[in-house]
Protein backbone atom coordinates (compact mmCIF):
# COMPACT_ATOMS: atom_id res chain seq x y z
CA UNK A 1 0.00 0.00 0.00
CA UNK A 2 1.07 3.24 -1.06
CA UNK A 3 2.14 5.98 1.65
CA UNK A 4 0.65 9.65 1.53
CA UNK A 5 3.50 10.97 0.15
CA UNK A 6 4.58 7.92 -2.16
CA UNK A 7 0.75 8.59 -3.66
CA UNK A 8 1.15 12.09 -3.93
CA UNK A 9 4.27 11.64 -5.78
CA UNK A 10 3.13 8.78 -7.90
CA UNK A 11 0.05 10.64 -9.57
CA UNK A 12 1.08 11.99 -13.09
CA UNK A 13 -2.06 13.04 -15.09
CA UNK A 14 -5.59 11.91 -15.80
CA UNK A 15 -8.42 13.30 -18.33
CA UNK A 16 -12.58 12.97 -18.40
CA UNK A 17 -15.40 14.13 -18.68
CA UNK A 18 -18.01 16.29 -16.37
CA UNK A 19 -21.75 14.92 -16.95
CA UNK A 20 -23.62 17.30 -19.46
CA UNK A 21 -25.74 18.48 -16.33
CA UNK A 22 -23.08 19.94 -14.94
CA UNK A 23 -21.99 21.63 -17.76
CA UNK A 24 -25.15 22.70 -18.57
CA UNK A 25 -25.66 24.56 -14.63
CA UNK A 26 -22.51 25.79 -15.03
CA UNK A 27 -22.36 27.18 -18.79
CA UNK A 28 -24.36 30.26 -17.99
CA UNK A 29 -22.40 31.34 -15.20
CA UNK A 30 -19.58 32.76 -17.88
CA UNK A 31 -21.71 35.60 -19.97
CA UNK A 32 -21.17 37.35 -16.63
CA UNK A 33 -17.46 37.39 -16.43
CA UNK A 34 -16.24 41.20 -15.83
CA UNK A 35 -13.42 43.57 -17.67
CA UNK A 36 -10.31 42.91 -16.85
CA UNK A 37 -7.34 45.53 -16.91
CA UNK A 38 -4.76 43.72 -17.49
CA UNK A 39 -2.34 42.80 -20.16
CA UNK A 40 -4.50 40.04 -21.01
CA UNK A 41 -7.62 42.21 -20.45
CA UNK A 42 -8.29 42.74 -24.26
CA UNK A 43 -9.10 38.86 -25.03
CA UNK A 44 -9.70 37.19 -21.37
CA UNK A 45 -12.57 37.58 -18.87
CA UNK A 46 -11.58 36.50 -15.11
CA UNK A 47 -12.74 36.03 -11.68
CA UNK A 48 -10.87 34.28 -8.75
CA UNK A 49 -11.71 33.06 -5.36
CA UNK A 50 -10.19 30.87 -2.90
CA UNK A 51 -12.09 28.29 -1.43
CA UNK A 52 -11.11 25.77 2.09
CA UNK A 53 -12.57 22.09 0.71
CA UNK A 54 -13.68 20.06 3.57
CA UNK A 55 -16.39 17.40 4.37
CA UNK A 56 -17.43 17.83 1.11
CA UNK A 57 -18.11 21.60 1.64
CA UNK A 58 -16.65 24.93 0.62
CA UNK A 59 -15.95 27.51 2.96
CA UNK A 60 -14.69 31.36 0.54
CA UNK A 61 -12.03 32.42 1.99
CA UNK A 62 -11.38 36.24 2.02
CA UNK A 63 -9.88 38.02 -1.22
CA UNK A 64 -6.37 37.97 -1.86
CA UNK A 65 -4.76 39.23 -4.88
CA UNK A 66 -3.48 37.06 -7.57
CA UNK A 67 0.69 36.91 -7.69
CA UNK A 68 2.82 34.39 -9.87
CA UNK A 69 6.46 34.75 -9.74
CA UNK A 70 8.43 35.61 -13.07
CA UNK A 71 10.34 32.38 -12.90
CA UNK A 72 6.79 30.69 -13.46
CA UNK A 73 5.12 33.30 -15.78
CA UNK A 74 7.31 35.17 -18.29
CA UNK A 75 3.74 37.59 -19.44
CA UNK A 76 2.57 38.47 -16.27
CA UNK A 77 5.17 37.64 -13.31
CA UNK A 78 5.20 39.87 -9.78
CA UNK A 79 2.46 41.61 -10.99
CA UNK A 80 0.09 41.76 -8.08
CA UNK A 81 -3.74 41.04 -9.79
CA UNK A 82 -6.82 41.43 -8.09
CA UNK A 83 -10.20 39.62 -9.75
CA UNK A 84 -13.45 40.11 -8.68
CA UNK A 85 -15.10 36.83 -6.70
CA UNK A 86 -16.68 33.74 -8.33
CA UNK A 87 -20.52 34.38 -8.06
CA UNK A 88 -22.25 33.11 -4.77
CA UNK A 89 -24.64 31.71 -7.29
CA UNK A 90 -21.97 29.64 -9.26
CA UNK A 91 -20.70 28.66 -5.79
CA UNK A 92 -23.75 27.19 -4.28
CA UNK A 93 -24.34 24.94 -7.15
CA UNK A 94 -23.83 21.23 -6.53
CA UNK A 95 -21.94 21.61 -10.17
CA UNK A 96 -19.83 23.43 -8.80
CA UNK A 97 -18.90 21.37 -5.86
CA UNK A 98 -18.58 18.46 -8.03
CA UNK A 99 -15.38 20.07 -9.39
CA UNK A 100 -13.78 19.89 -6.32
CA UNK A 101 -14.84 16.55 -5.37
CA UNK A 102 -13.25 15.43 -9.02
CA UNK A 103 -10.07 17.27 -7.94
CA UNK A 104 -9.77 15.84 -4.43
CA UNK A 105 -9.91 12.32 -5.05
CA UNK A 106 -7.99 12.78 -8.44
CA UNK A 107 -5.51 14.19 -6.72
CA UNK A 108 -4.67 13.26 -3.28
CA UNK A 109 -5.18 16.19 -1.77
CA UNK A 110 -6.36 16.35 1.53
CA UNK A 111 -9.57 17.37 3.26
CA UNK A 112 -9.05 20.79 4.77
CA UNK A 113 -6.77 21.96 2.02
CA UNK A 114 -7.15 25.40 0.15
CA UNK A 115 -8.31 24.84 -3.33
CA UNK A 116 -8.25 28.10 -5.81
CA UNK A 117 -10.57 28.62 -8.86
CA UNK A 118 -9.99 31.01 -11.51
CA UNK A 119 -13.17 31.48 -13.90
CA UNK A 120 -11.37 32.44 -17.77
CA UNK A 121 -13.89 33.36 -20.66
CA UNK A 122 -10.90 33.55 -23.61
CA UNK A 123 -12.34 35.07 -26.85
CA UNK A 124 -11.31 35.57 -30.03
CA UNK A 125 -12.53 38.02 -32.45
CA UNK A 126 -11.24 38.19 -36.41
CA UNK A 127 -7.43 36.73 -35.03
CA UNK A 128 -5.98 33.83 -33.72
CA UNK A 129 -5.87 34.65 -29.63
CA UNK A 130 -3.02 33.24 -27.34
CA UNK A 131 -4.64 31.11 -24.78
CA UNK A 132 -1.23 30.61 -23.00
CA UNK A 133 0.91 33.96 -23.33
CA UNK A 134 3.56 32.37 -21.31
CA UNK A 135 3.98 29.44 -23.56
CA UNK A 136 4.93 26.30 -22.07
CA UNK A 137 4.69 26.50 -17.91
CA UNK A 138 3.94 25.37 -14.80
CA UNK A 139 1.60 26.87 -12.51
CA UNK A 140 3.76 27.09 -9.27
CA UNK A 141 1.85 24.04 -7.62
CA UNK A 142 1.48 20.11 -6.58
CA UNK A 143 -1.77 19.97 -8.33
CA UNK A 144 -4.01 21.89 -11.59
CA UNK A 145 -6.85 20.76 -13.09
CA UNK A 146 -8.15 22.44 -16.45
CA UNK A 147 -12.18 22.15 -17.38
CA UNK A 148 -13.27 23.68 -20.18
CA UNK A 149 -16.62 24.01 -19.89
CA UNK A 150 -17.52 24.96 -23.36
CA UNK A 151 -15.92 26.07 -26.77
CA UNK A 152 -18.11 28.24 -28.94
CA UNK A 153 -17.43 28.91 -32.65
CA UNK A 154 -13.69 28.17 -32.19
CA UNK A 155 -11.10 26.31 -33.75
CA UNK A 156 -7.65 25.46 -31.72
CA UNK A 157 -6.66 25.73 -28.27
CA UNK A 158 -5.45 21.99 -27.81
CA UNK A 159 -4.37 21.48 -24.24
CA UNK A 160 -1.00 19.82 -24.78
CA UNK A 161 1.71 18.24 -21.66
CA UNK A 162 5.01 17.83 -21.27
CA UNK A 163 7.72 16.00 -19.37
CA UNK A 164 10.04 19.57 -19.61
CA UNK A 165 9.70 22.73 -20.97
CA UNK A 166 11.04 22.12 -24.53
CA UNK A 167 10.49 18.86 -24.61
CA UNK A 168 7.66 17.66 -27.41
CA UNK A 169 4.35 17.48 -26.06
CA UNK A 170 3.49 13.53 -24.86
CA UNK A 171 -0.20 14.28 -24.66
CA UNK A 172 -2.12 17.06 -27.03
CA UNK A 173 -6.23 16.57 -26.99
CA UNK A 174 -8.66 20.09 -27.71
CA UNK A 175 -10.50 19.67 -24.19
CA UNK A 176 -14.18 19.78 -25.77
CA UNK A 177 -17.43 20.83 -23.63
CA UNK A 178 -17.13 19.46 -20.05
CA UNK A 179 -13.89 17.74 -20.82
CA UNK A 180 -10.87 17.67 -18.19
CA UNK A 181 -7.30 16.94 -17.56
CA UNK A 182 -5.85 17.14 -14.02
CA UNK A 183 -1.95 17.07 -13.47
CA UNK A 184 0.91 16.98 -11.46
CA UNK A 185 2.11 20.35 -11.52
CA UNK A 186 5.81 19.51 -10.10
CA UNK A 187 6.58 16.40 -13.01
CA UNK A 188 4.80 18.35 -15.86
CA UNK A 189 4.43 21.30 -17.87
CA UNK A 190 1.39 22.59 -20.12
CA UNK A 191 0.10 24.55 -22.54
CA UNK A 192 -2.72 25.48 -24.62
CA UNK A 193 -2.66 26.57 -28.73
CA UNK A 194 -4.10 29.70 -29.73
CA UNK A 195 -7.84 30.14 -30.57
CA UNK A 196 -9.57 30.96 -33.73
CA UNK A 197 -13.20 31.85 -34.86
CA UNK A 198 -14.65 30.43 -37.31
CA UNK A 199 -15.60 32.40 -40.55
CA UNK A 200 -14.71 35.92 -38.50
CA UNK A 201 -17.22 35.30 -36.04
CA UNK A 202 -17.26 36.03 -32.42
CA UNK A 203 -15.73 32.77 -30.83
CA UNK A 204 -14.48 32.06 -27.52
CA UNK A 205 -13.68 29.11 -24.68
CA UNK A 206 -14.46 28.88 -21.14
CA UNK A 207 -12.90 27.12 -18.62
CA UNK A 208 -12.01 26.63 -14.26
CA UNK A 209 -8.63 26.37 -13.54
CA UNK A 210 -8.24 25.10 -9.84
CA UNK A 211 -4.89 24.57 -8.27
CA UNK A 212 -3.84 23.48 -5.06
CA UNK A 213 -0.63 22.37 -2.61
CA UNK A 214 -0.42 19.99 -0.29
CA UNK A 215 -0.40 21.24 3.21
CA UNK A 216 2.75 20.73 4.96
Amino acid sequence: MLTTKSAQEAFRLEVGQLPQASVNHLAPSFDNLPDNPYADGSYRLRRYSRFIFSNDSLKRLPSKAFVQDESINHFQGNVERTYPEIENKTVSDPAFLELFEHFQKMTDIADGSTIEVHQIRIFADHNPVEVAPEGVHQDGFDRIGIYVIQRHNITGGEVSVHTMETSPAMMKHPLNNGEFVVLNDRRFFHYAAPIEPINGELGYMDAFVLTANFIH
